[in-house]
């Protein structure tokens, strides 16, 4: 038997070589070239267009705050200045009118106790008659002092050009003896003695509404008058009608009480 050259394609060739033709065989055809068209916007540039956007609206919405800012700063001091460059002008009438509608006003009320030693007995002849009735009353009471601002008028009240100072007169304090009030809860009748017939002396209750009491708001006003009811009287008005006119806006004030005389202009 001869040899037979056996023909076949793969027993001769290296498999890695096989491998190589295989593959570029399989592998696929590039793509025919496109024609150029309009390229795309890429992720980066979306952004960079969302910032530029994002900043610009802020910028915009800074500078109209900064200048609503600046109005407003603008509007306020103008109305300081206007407010302060303008002039209140008081009228004294308005002020001696206000005043006057307390009419008495009371600013202090002592509170004394009196004696009152009473006694009454018949007229003519009948007075060599050993009869009288007597009392003694220890009596209590309240006394108002004040002004009577009813007087006030409004001569009574200077107020510069330039409405910053003003001065008032007030006229005399008094007692409002018409205002005293009997304490007669708290008086006592500390002795009492009656000798004298209704016919010829008045009975009790009558001599104490008619004698008595009259009496007894006399003594209460003496005392108050010892006590300086009318000195304290002055110094309280004073002191309250400054703290009143202050509060007007009056920057200078004086306050005086009967007697003395207005400032020269």
């Amino acid at each position: 038997m001869t040899d037979q050259k056996i023909s076949n394609p793969y027993a001769l060739v290296d498999p890695t070589e096989r491998g190589r033709t295989n593959r570029s065989d399989l592998a696929p055809a590039s793509p025919p070239p496109t024609t150029a068209g309009t390229p795309r916007r890429s992720a980066l540039d979306s952004i960079l267009r969302f910032f530029g956007f994002s900043i610009a609206g802020a910028l915009i919405l800074i500078a109209l705050v900064v200048l609503a800012g600046l109005w407003f700063m603008r509007d306020t001091a103008t109305n300081l200045l206007t407010r302060s460059s303008e002039t209140t002008v008081i009228n004294g009438e308005a002020i001696v009118e206000s005043i006057r509608q307390a009419n008495k006003q009371i600013l202090v009320e002592h509170y004394n106790v009196v004696d009152i030693d009473y006694t009454e007995a018949p007229a003519g002849w009948l007075g060599l008659l050993p009869i009288q009735q007597n009392f003694v009353l220890l009596l209590k009471g309240r006394v108002p002092a004040g002004f009577d601002l009813a007087t006030l008028g409004a001569d009574d009240i200077w107020i510069s050009a330039d409405g910053r100072r003003v001065q008032l007169v007030l006229p005399p304090p008094v007692i409002f003896t018409e205002n005293i009030a009997l304490d007669l809860e708290n008086s006592r009748l500390l002795g009492q003695g009656d000798t004298c017939p209704d016919l010829i002396c008045r009975d009790q209750l009558t001599a104490m509404q008619e004698d008595l009491l009259p009496q007894g708001r006399r003594l209460l006003t003496e005392a108050s008058l010892r006590s300086g009811i009318l000195n304290q009287v002055a110094s309280d008005g004073q002191r309250y009608y400054e703290q009143f006119l202050r509060a007007l806006g009056f920057e200078e004030v004086r306050v005086v009480v009967s007697g003395e005389s207005l400032d020269d202009d």
